[in-house]
């Protein structure tokens, strides 16, 4: 009877807790990963804003120098394409971009800027024509455009990889997986243009920049992260250093709360000690008179300066 209850209830109950045991556990890890998977998706998209910001500008800034070499028009759009880029916007920010864009509609309605950027031969390209502090700022700012558009580039292209993957797992829906295609080219697109752009600037850039620019990103990825981790420690120190003082006071403020119990029950003993009357006023020596028996006894006594 025994035997029979422990093959048809107790392990049947053992087998179907492990089974929803082990379910659950899968649903929360395919939960975890979901949401790794969108939060770096909100970072991307960080990511590409940034990058976008900076693309508009770098072409204003490009315009403003052909417009310079080629039409001898000096302008300046005050764009700061070279401050810090992953600072927090604020309203002046917000009114620069509207800025840019109305800047950039212009540049889009320029015909004749349009046919000088037809893709072609490099060597006669416009951009050859700038003076060198001209090209020495064009290299710098497409560096920097190159930098950003490589981690946003790759996760794009890693996304694709593995697209079908993230369909099947119902990470990313038909309009998704739509988006992504459409993306890879654009970025793709970008990428050459990048490359193109490079070889007008000067001869085989475009053979090394993508190099170029990934060992500067990783660089300054290294450094980063180097300086978030000092910056960690010494929020640690400075939070232990803290809590060190803290311990200090309190046991300063235990060790004079005891001092000053300590004094108090001598200064009552004093007071009491075996009947006892003290002068105790000034630190001298006074002569008291205790009666006792009938008989008159002189006690001296030297009373101490702390009970003044």
């Amino acid at each position: 009877m025994l035997l029979l209850y422990l093959v048809f209830v107790v392990i049947p109950f053992i087998a179907f807790s492990y089974y929803i045991y082990k379910s659950v556990l899968a649903l929360i890890h395919e939960k975890q990963k979901k949401n790794e998977f969108f939060s770096s998706l909100r970072s991307e998209n960080k990511q590409h804003a940034a990058f976008e910001n900076f693309a508009n500008k770098y072409e204003v800034e490009k315009y403003a120098l052909y417009l310079k070499a080629i039409r001898n028009i000096k302008v300046d759009y005050k764009t700061n394409i070279l401050d810090e880029i992953n600072k927090e916007t604020n309203e002046d920010d917000k009114e620069n971009d509207q800025k840019i864009d109305s800047i950039l509609e212009d540049i889009y309605n320029d015909n004749q800027y349009a046919e000088h950027n037809v893709i072609g031969n490099p060597q006669t390209s416009w951009m050859r024509k700038l003076p060198n502090a001209d090209i020495i700022k064009l290299k710098v700012m497409l560096l920097k455009k190159t930098i950003l558009f490589l981690p946003i580039c790759n996760k794009i292209f890693h996304d694709k990889n593995k697209k079908s993957k993230l369909y099947n797992n119902y990470y990313i829906d038909d309009n998704m997986s739509r988006d992504l295609d459409i993306q890879c080219d654009q970025f793709l697109e970008e990428f050459n243009f990048i490359i193109y752009e490079a070889n007008c600037i000067a001869d085989k850039w475009g053979e090394t920049i993508i190099s170029d620019a990934y060992r500067i990103f990783h660089h300054n990825k290294i450094k980063i992260s180097e300086e978030k981790k000092k910056k960690e420690e010494q929020q640690a120190l400075l939070k232990k250093q803290k809590q060190k003082e803290k311990k200090l006071k309190e046991e300063t403020e235990k060790a004079n709360l005891l001092a000053d119990q300590i004094i108090d029950v001598s200064y009552k003993n004093l007071i009491n000690f075996n009947g006892s009357v003290f002068i105790y006023k000034y630190p001298y020596v006074y002569p008291c008179t205790h009666s006792y028996h009938a008989t008159s006894y002189t006690y001296y006594y030297n009373i101490l300066p702390i009970f003044l």
